[in-house]
């Protein structure tokens, strides 16, 4: 995670909210969350498909995701999902403080439970709309 841009997949935002509640077995998800929370004002792209975290990633085989398979595919229809709902175009660029206070104010449950349905939106939700989850108390 060098550089003055992380490149971040939409959904992988989403996967730090739970991260930030729960822990996370994923090996690149907690660095993501700890240099967010190290620099808010670090600026980030989203985007569909593969992103900072991707490329080291043990489960990275290089060109797509496969930790399961399909998981790949299955990954870009949730970034694809999130940009539409969050009502952000892929390439944008925002600081992490900002992005999270987008997610909280366009995001609800059911976009949650719809985008993801076989994780535990009902778990990184309250995160979404309490920016302290993340970025602890101001």
């Amino acid at each position: 995670m060098q550089g003055d841009v992380l490149t971040v997949r939409t959904h992988h935002l989403m996967c730090v909210l739970r991260g930030a509640v729960t822990g996370s077995h994923y090996p690149t998800l907690m660095p993501l969350l700890e240099e967010i929370r190290a620099n808010p004002n670090r600026q980030i792209r989203v985007v569909i498909g593969p992103d900072d975290i991707c490329l080291p990633c043990p489960h990275w085989d290089g060109t797509k995701c496969n930790c399961k398979p399909g998981m790949e595919e299955k990954n870009q229809k949730k970034d694809a999902a999130f940009l539409k709902t969050l009502d952000i175009k892929e390439g944008e660029m925002f600081n992490a403080r900002q992005l999270y206070d987008i997610i909280g104010e366009r995001i609800t449950l059911a976009d949650m439970r719809n985008i993801c349905p076989t994780c535990k939106p009902d778990e990184c939700y309250p995160a979404a709309k309490d920016p302290s989850a993340i970025f602890g108390e101001d």
